[in-house]
């Protein structure tokens, strides 16, 4: 990011700084001879194969649900409750500071520095922690009020390893309103220049309302402790969005399961809920859905519907973090359903599921993965490598609202990208076997039309996406858009459409 400061602060600124089974019944199990039943069952659950290490097994915990122990729920991830933990240095921090980094200055920018602590008295922000994240964007004044406010940005970039100097330029504003409007470009030029992505500067303007109104209404904390010293990690529960009362329930049928995955070295956060009149003696389908943060509060519908004998009884899934990530934070998404998509389709094709049909008897032919947006993006790349895997846990892939335009996506793909091309699946294969649903919203592309450059837009990828289907003979893929639906607002809609459909009772 480029260097900035505010004006009355100028000079110090420019030196800125458990297991589904009980242990003695799975040991039983395991002594035991398959029997003509059991071997039925497996066929059906698919012979799933569990590749998961000693280490990752061992990692397992099952518990009843966590997220309505407290008040951190939807009521208040929806309100603006955020921690905000701020360090606050005076003129005498600074005049020490400079005294034991004097070799970081010359002779007269270390003379002018000592002079302006030493006879300007003072208290400024030197560091913000928010909700547990360490904060890097533009900083208010200690006693901000709302008011006026000016900022100078230096420009100045290094080239073949040399500084290229320039004059900071003065950006003055009447009000925090005119401030926001301009912060906000300023963010998105950041991103576009390639010094930040664009979600981190999504982030970055999000955080700068929550402090900047933290100060003005005066609601902040004192650090005790240096702010770098907060690596990010915190409890992001209260991020989890979802109708309490509703989740309320159903929430003696939902099992909450911390599974660790090595490669990732992530521990996701699994809510299973079993369908109202559950019979462990029989076989389900399993319908998984990514970004739980967002999608376990889809259960209660998906739930009621199987309660009302609209559908067919189904195993709910979603993948979530542990409270330890933002799953609402694209920069997080990215990293599971682009950067390292690989890593995290392996986690669920041979950890995830493999251990869920060691709990529940699962007819892997009716069962289906799903994801939105991100997560859309990560579906389309997990059917076109599903031939790749011993284990086929899934057979109703649903991609919605695929983001193949993503600034995360693109750039780790080839050129053209490999998405194009479906990752050369019907180059590996003569047919399709998979069953597709593909949807989004008819009102989408103008949500993200900033973002989508020389890119297909949201809409003109699906479409291209079901022509290339269509030029390989695959007859089993639907696609769907929802008339007057933005981004997200049919998601609803589509899961009831698709559990009629799928999953209906006659």
């Amino acid at each position: 990011m480029k260097k900035f400061f505010t004006a009355w602060l100028a000079a110090c600124c420019m030196m800125s700084f458990s297991a589904c089974q009980s242990a003695d019944t799975r040991q039983a199990s395991e002594g035991t001879s398959v029997t003509e039943e059991q071997a039925q069952v497996e066929a059906i659950a698919g012979q799933l194969q569990n590749k998961m290490s000693e280490q990752e097994r061992n990692s397992v915990s099952v518990g009843k649900l966590t997220l309505l122990d407290d008040e951190n729920n939807a009521e208040v991830s929806n309100s603006d409750n955020h921690i905000v933990e701020v360090e606050l240095w005076n003129n005498q921090d600074y005049l020490k500071w400079t005294e034991e980094n004097k070799d970081m200055f010359s002779e007269e920018e270390y003379q002018e520095k000592i002079d302006f602590y030493s006879s300007n008295a003072f208290t400024s922000i030197a560091g913000v922690v928010i909700d547990g994240r360490y904060y890097t964007g533009f900083m208010p004044t200690y006693d901000y009020d709302g008011g006026e406010i000016t900022y100078y940005v230096d420009d100045s970039i290094s080239v073949d390893g040399e500084l290229t100097a320039t004059e900071p330029e003065e950006f003055h504003f009447s009000t925090f309103e005119e401030f926001s409007i301009w912060y906000r470009d300023y963010v998105d030029k950041e991103a576009e220049d390639g010094y930040t992505t664009q979600a981190e500067a999504d982030q970055l303007y999000e955080d700068m309302l929550i402090i900047f109104n933290s100060v003005i209404n005066d609601t902040y904390e004192i650090l005790d402790e240096p702010a770098k010293n907060h690596t990010g990690e915190s409890d992001f529960k209260s991020n989890w969005e979802f109708d309490s009362d509703e989740v309320t329930e159903i929430q003696d049928s939902v099992s909450e399961i911390s599974i660790y995955d090595e490669e990732l070295d992530t521990t996701f956060l699994v809510h299973v809920t079993l369908p109202p009149d559950f019979d462990a003696s029989q076989t389900y389908p399993m319908f998984v859905m990514t970004d739980g943060v967002w999608r376990f509060g889809d259960h209660p519908a998906l739930w009621n519907m199987m309660k009302n004998e609209e559908a067919e009884d189904v195993i709910l899934v979603s993948i979530g973090y542990d409270f330890e990530l933002d799953g609402t934070d694209n920069a997080v998404r990215a990293i599971y359903f682009c950067e390292k998509k690989d890593l995290f389709l392996n986690f669920i094709t041979d950890n995830l599921m493999p251990y869920l049909s060691e709990c529940y008897s699962i007819d892997v032919s009716q069962s289906g993965l799903y994801g939105h947006s991100l997560g859309g993006v990560f579906t389309h790349y997990a059917v076109c490598h599903s031939d790749l895997f011993e284990n086929q846990p899934f057979q109703y892939y649903i991609i919605g609202s695929s983001a193949f335009w993503s600034p995360y996506f693109l750039p780790n793909e080839d050129n053209p990208p490999a998405y194009q091309s479906e990752y050369g699946y019907f180059d590996r294969n003569a047919t399709f076997n998979k069953t597709l649903y593909v949807c989004g919203g008819e009102e989408e592309d103008a949500d993200y039309a900033e973002y989508y450059g020389e890119n297909d837009s949201t809409l003109e990828g699906i479409s291209h996406f079901m022509q290339r289907l269509e030029e390989h003979s695959v007859t089993t893929a639907e696609c769907r858009i929802y008339d007057g639906a933005n981004h997200y607002e049919y998601i609803p809609d589509m899961f009831r459409e698709f559990f009629l459909k799928f999953y209906g009772k006659s």
